[in-house]
């Protein structure tokens, strides 16, 4: 939790606020999402990013699968209805259409 913690604060909190509470419509509010459960959906986001109608982001192709797994983890703990670890083997099977 430590790791994806600094994680997120570094690549993520940026944009998604501190507290997950995003920036309006700029940035969607992760405090409230009902996605924070799709681990290949949230991979992918991460990874590469998306610019559709209703969410652009950029993505942190940089990261590793343990970094994601690390901040998707954290990201369930402070914010889904349902706490959850996410294991690496969960990130490297995501396949992403990029």
């Amino acid at each position: 939790m430590i790791s994806g913690k600094v994680l997120y604060q570094n690549h993520c909190a940026n944009c998604h606020g501190k507290n997950g509470e995003g920036l309006r419509k700029l940035y969607p509010s992760l405090s409230d999402s009902k996605k924070l459960s799709d681990v290949a959906y949230l991979t992918c986001l991460i990874k590469y990013g998306t610019s559709d109608t209703e969410i652009n982001m950029a993505g942190n192709k940089n990261l590793y699968d343990i970094d994601i797994a690390q901040i998707i983890t954290y990201m369930n703990n402070q914010w889904a209805t349902q706490s959850q670890i996410t294991e690496i083997e969960e990130v490297r099977k995501s396949t992403c259409e990029k």
